[in-house]
């Protein structure tokens, strides 16, 4: 399985530093979306160089789900008890 990935080169304390985007079964599938990203973020922010997106394969199943699953989730700025980040 090929991931899409933002990794971020410093990222700041309780932030991952590599989101997963989206999925793709075939590097070829990966590659144009990773080009298209990456220029509209370089567009966006020409002055931040501090992130990296890139297709990356694993084997297994990844740990971390794309990106667009965590819409469903709890709000980040909402507190929850006995949560690792909440400390």
């Amino acid at each position: 399985m090929w991931l899409l990935l933002m990794v971020l080169l410093a990222p700041p304390v309780g932030v991952n530093r590599a989101t997963v985007l989206n999925t793709f079964e075939t590097y070829e599938d990966c590659q144009p979306e990773r080009n298209r990203i990456g220029f509209e973020m370089a567009e966006s922010y020409p002055h931040d160089s501090d992130f990296r997106i890139v297709c990356e394969f694993r084997e297994e199943k990844p740990s971390l789900l794309p990106v667009r699953h965590e819409r469903n989730a709890m709000n980040s700025f909402t507190p929850v008890p006995n949560h690792p980040l909440a400390q």
